[in-house]
């Protein structure tokens, strides 16, 4: 039999108010919650930038403004992004494993041979 029991009504942190668990969560640029902002002068330059986030699915408020400047900062952000790739690892094979020469012995038999 258990020693601990239980004695009380469960907290639900009603008397504290809501839990700050998850009230940091960063939103994606580009998604339907936070959709890119970019004014381009010309209706021309819109339909170039829409082809441009519907190929990479991603989700832009455009405005078309013949008097303010042209921003396309979102944008860049998002390129930039996508340009970025991740660092690729070797894994160093280890005694046991088959040696990477693919001569089908274990590592510590061929090229591990000190």
């Amino acid at each position: 039999m258990s020693r601990f029991f239980y004695h009380g009504k469960a907290n639900n942190n009603t008397e504290r108010g809501k839990s700050s668990i998850g009230s940091t969560k960063s939103l994606k640029l580009g998604t339907t919650k936070a959709p890119a902002q970019i004014t381009v002068a010309t209706e021309e330059r819109k339909k170039e930038l829409a082809q441009v986030f519907i190929e990479n699915r991603w989700h832009a408020d455009i405005t078309v403004n013949a008097s303010a400047e042209e921003n396309i900062s979102d944008l860049e952000i998002l390129l930039a992004k996508q340009n970025i790739t991740a660092a690729i690892t070797t894994k160093k094979a280890n005694r046991n494993d088959p040696c990477p020469c693919e001569s089908g012995k274990k590592y510590k038999k061929c090229c591990g041979v000190s």
